[in-house]
């Protein structure tokens, strides 16, 4: 996995402009299973994430613990306030340049292609971060990392793995449209005026109609991808962390068809941007 992060970083450089020589040349056991425990909140009545402010980073939609206590007293105590809460363990995290980020424990078993985007993600914060804004961050880190698979299979001649990461991306979309869908309902049903007792029977049968149409696809799809997420509660902070990562992918892919796909003018259009 370290040759395969200098490979994957040297590509980095050379072919997707992102920064492959300022992290993963050096490993780091944390000794415990998540870097970062990250914690979503919102109010049951509402898809806007509640928000916290830090000193480099400025203001995010969530909140990160590296002890999993603290995160779950913190937990219990928005819950104490009438908060809805999603915790949940994250593999990686970019410091921004901050230190050289190492590869860890946490991540150094993922399979290869899981272990190349969560390194193009990470990779591309470090080139482009705006303060404050958490779905332009992550929605950009995504698309860059797709795209840096696909031409990462392309340049090796592995086409078979190619066509099997595209499968991959159209079920990560038709699951993804689904908690869209789900959000703009429950968007539409906080802004009406019915009474709070409507409101919550209609808010769980939505909710439990996302269930289902999740488990069509997995019966569709066959295996067992979205066991787990099945098994969850769900919650508005659990669907808006999922959508935290998605809801500015279209966008960025359109930028990139119009720069040729020369990821140095796209960046600069991005910049540019904002």
């Amino acid at each position: 996995r370290i040759i395969l992060a200098e490979e994957l970083c040297s590509f980095a450089s050379e072919e997707l402009a992102l920064p492959g020589d300022s992290a993963y040349h050096r490993y780091a056991d944390l000794g415990r299973p998540h870097v970062v425990f990250v914690l979503n909140a919102s109010r049951e009545f509402s898809m806007e994430p509640k928000t916290w402010h830090y000193p480099i980073v400025g203001e995010l939609d969530y909140r990160g613990y590296f002890k999993q206590a603290d995160a779950m007293a913190y937990a219990e105590k928005l819950r104490a306030e009438g908060y809805e809460i999603h915790l949940g363990g994250t593999d990686a995290y970019s410091t921004l340049g901050t230190f050289h980020d190492p590869l860890l424990n946490t991540f150094i078993d993922y399979p290869e292609i899981d272990f190349a985007e969560t390194i193009f993600h990470e990779l591309t914060h470090l080139r482009i971060f705006h303060k404050g804004e958490t779905t332009f961050n992550e929605s950009l880190a995504n698309t860059v990392a797709e795209e840096g698979i696909r031409r990462y299979l392309l340049s090796k001649g592995r086409r078979a793995d190619l066509e099997d990461y595209e499968e991959r991306l159209i079920r990560r979309r038709e699951f993804y449209n689904e908690i869209d869908l789900t959000r703009r309902q429950l968007t539409a049903l906080y802004a009406s005026a019915i009474p709070e007792k409507e409101m919550r029977a209609r808010k769980s049968k939505l909710l439990a109609n996302l269930k289902a149409r999740a488990r069509a696809l997995q019966e569709r799809w066959g295996g067992k991808r979205l066991k787990e997420w099945l098994a969850l509660d769900l919650t508005n902070a659990h669907l808006l962390a999922l959508v935290t990562y998605n809801s500015g992918m279209s966008q960025f892919g359109k930028l990139l068809k119009e720069s040729g796909g020369d990821f140095e003018v796209f960046f600069k259009k991005v910049e540019r941007a904002q």
